[in-house]
């Protein structure tokens, strides 16, 4: 397993099943969403997949719509003000053959159902796997609580899997 997410089940903030599953996810170039509050544990968490994507992949950090495109194979969009983060994320979404780090919070609200229909409607490439990662805290506790993989069908449907591991 990757160091750093090796570091992270060695935390407790997840399970070596999770570990491992999202290893294998960004080795197939999915995508991540990183849920939460900052103080759930998402920064960490976000910087350890932005480091798992740029051992095996190039990497290109977005900070403006200007930095999209340009052959990259992972886009990692960070903690942006001043932008309009929903469409930032839907256009990174929509460039073919790359994956994105993002994160979903209270500074960054959207909706990932209404992104996903407006995907839809624009032609996204169905082949695309997104990985929304929500992390939570109990009794002062951070760890990663749930993972759901997004993906379409062949008719179109959009399929939500939670992984069991």
């Amino acid at each position: 397993m990757n160091a750093m997410l090796k570091k992270l089940v060695d935390q407790g903030f997840m399970n070596e099943a999770q570990g491992q599953y999202l290893e294998e996810a960004m080795n197939r170039k999915e995508s991540m969403i990183v849920s939460g509050h900052k103080g759930w544990g998402i920064l960490p968490l976000f910087a350890t997949m932005s480091a798992v994507a740029k051992t095996n992949f190039s990497i290109k950090q977005v900070k403006s719509f200007d930095d999209l495109g340009g052959g990259t194979q992972y886009y990692v969009i960070a903690d942006l003000k001043d932008i309009d983060y929903a469409k930032l994320i839907s256009d990174a979404m929509m460039i073919p053959d790359t994956g994105m780090i993002c994160l979903k919070d209270p500074d960054h609200p959207y909706s990932i159902m209404k992104i996903f229909g407006d995907l839809k409607k624009a032609g996204i490439d169905q082949s695309k796997v997104f990985q929304i990662l929500e992390c939570a805290k109990e009794n002062d506790v951070k760890f990663l609580a749930k993972i759901t993989r997004m993906t379409w069908d062949e008719n179109g449907k959009l399929i939500k899997e939670d992984f069991k591991g």
